[in-house]
């Protein structure tokens, strides 16, 4: 099976932790990991393309349900089964679902990305369990990338006059939403200035200074900047 994993028997037990039948995550605030969780099983070589965000290791924080500080920590997300991969001294990783993750912020190469676990209560169905990247995050309004992958059938590549055999591979399947925090209320948004526009029904303030802003809005960046420089206007949340 595609991505199969084994469950332990038991906990993981390690000197550590000693007989202890442990499963909360009060361990995990020095980093170890040791509370229960499973191991990681091998990479799949089946597929094709990478069922990660990063294909490395990342450097970075990672502050789980619960707990109030942040702990440094070497992580992959696994954006396919959106859970989390750690790394743990002992050289070995295990599966941390989302779950049980408030948020985490990879560190390793350029900007910091931020990542935060919404409870699923307050969320859209359609983003039930995942996480969402923060592109903005102003106080009134956040902008929000939300990262999936897909398993899909493509044509393989030829060989002489044999016919493509069929690969299975990973597609992006990515969504940007706006978020009024105010009232938790998430409206999904294209890189247009178009759908800007619409998800700013009712903030006159705010449209105005959309209207005298320059440009498409049609990079990540260029629409990141322009819910920052917005936020301020959005004063009462729209209905």
């Amino acid at each position: 099976m595609i991505f199969s994993r084994f469950i332990l028997a038991g906990l993981l037990v390690s000197p550590l932790l000693g007989a202890a039948q442990q499963t909360d995550l009060g361990r995990d605030k020095v980093g170890n990991l040791n509370g229960g969780y499973e191991l990681a099983p091998a990479d799949s070589r089946d597929i094709k393309g990478s069922p990660f965000l990063l294909p490395y290791w990342s450097p970075a924080t990672l502050r789980l349900a619960g707990v109030s500080a942040a702990m440094p920590a070497t992580l992959k997300y696994d954006v396919l089964k959106q859970e989390l991969r750690a790394r743990r001294p002992q050289g070995d990783s295990v599966i941390v679902p989302l779950a049980k993750v408030q948020e985490f912020t990879l560190t390793g190469t350029g900007a910091p990305r931020r990542f935060i676990g919404y409870p699923a209560a307050g969320l859209p169905p359609e983003l039930a369990g995942t996480c969402a990247e923060v592109l903005a995050d102003g106080t009134h309004a956040q902008l929000l990338k939300v990262w999936r992958k897909a398993l899909v059938k493509q044509a393989g590549e030829t060989n002489g006059y044999a016919s493509a055999r069929m690969v299975t591979a990973l597609e992006d399947q990515i969504a940007y939403y706006l978020r009024y925090p105010a009232e938790n209320r998430w409206l999904p948004v294209r890189l247009k200035r178009a759908s800007l526009e619409q998800a700013l029904a009712g903030q006159a303030a705010a449209l105005a200074a959309l209207k005298a802003r320059k440009g498409s809005l049609s990079s990540e960046a260029d629409m990141a900047a322009a819910v920052a420089a917005l936020d301020p206007l959005l004063t009462t949340p729209p209905r």
